[in-house]
């Protein structure tokens, strides 16, 4: 093979990789696209649980807002799992392990 046909089959292997690289990329960006929407759509599913969905987007936020500034120690953190989780079951009607 001359150097011109090496050169050629080799740009055309490259070729090959950066495509099939550009395809996994954008399966991934679906991926975690599909993983964001169900994330989202999970905290909407909160917010209704909650009973919050009289609060306005604003009120909303500013109490998302407040208490992330607040510093809360892991106790006041273990406590809102639980009752959350209580919370879950009773809805569900299934029962977690607390």
């Amino acid at each position: 093979m001359t150097k011109i046909n090496l050169l050629e089959k080799r740009k055309k292997s490259l070729e090959q990789r950066i495509n099939r690289l550009q395809s996994k990329d954008a399966v991934l960006n679906v991926q975690l696209r599909k993983k964001r929407t169900r994330r989202l759509i999970e905290l909407g599913g909160l917010v209704s649980k909650a009973q919050l969905e009289t609060w306005d987007s604003d009120t909303l936020l500013g109490a998302f807002l407040f208490l992330k500034e607040q510093e809360f120690g892991q106790k006041q953190l273990e406590d809102w799992a639980y009752k959350g989780g209580r919370a879950f079951a009773q809805t569900t009607g299934l029962t977690k392990k607390f």
